[in-house]
């Protein structure tokens, strides 16, 4: 059924000839996150802050809100389909998805993209099974990534039930080493 959405909203799309490429506002360093001084991306949002209150729609249109999410652990998962470091770690992203999610924490990604046509179609190819919004706003222009204090993506967060910040990583690996710190036993 979601693949059926998925292709209806990509027919529909193109049939609106909907979407321009975007381009990254700042271009990725060709290293990848693990090689780079990444003291310089850690987002500025405090640990333990509250988890910034969003809306964004899904692919569909549909009006997503952090709070639906309230009471249950959140990974966050800002990153955009044209960023090539947040496809080379989409695959490990799914895999902790495939770990996480049966435990009962929630998976919410945020895409920075423009064009929601190129979100769709690599949603679809990448398979992708966790709701994904985007209010297709240029990412340094995105209120919600200055919201979240953002330097860099792809970059998750962890919001507990509260929806307080628990931490935040930059890799999958990361995002793992922070859930079974946090997750109770």
């Amino acid at each position: 059924m979601k693949k059926t959405l998925l292709v209806l909203a990509t027919a529909l799309l193109v049939v609106a000839g909907c979407g321009k490429k975007q381009k990254a506002a700042d271009p990725a360093p060709a290293a990848p996150a693990e090689t780079l001084d990444m003291s310089k991306y850690v987002p500025s949002i405090e640990i333990g802050a509250p988890a910034p209150a969003f809306e964004a729609p899904d692919v569909m249109g549909n009006p997503v809100r952090l709070s639906d999410y309230l009471g249950k652990y959140v990974v966050l998962d800002f990153w955009a389909s044209w960023c090539k470091d947040c496809r080379a770690e989409m695959p490990a992203v799914k895999e902790l998805y495939d770990a996480y999610a049966p435990r009962g924490i929630e998976f919410l990604g945020v895409s920075f993209d423009t064009d929601l046509h190129a979100l769709i179609e690599y949603g679809m190819e990448a398979d992708i099974p966790w709701m994904v919004v985007c209010n297709q706003i240029k990412t340094k222009e995105n209120p919600i990534y200055a919201a979240y204090g953002l330097h860099w993506i792809p970059t998750m967060f962890l919001v507990s039930p509260e929806g307080k910040i628990l931490g935040y990583a930059f890799t999958a690996e990361d995002m793992e080493d922070l859930l079974e710190r946090t997750l109770p036993a």
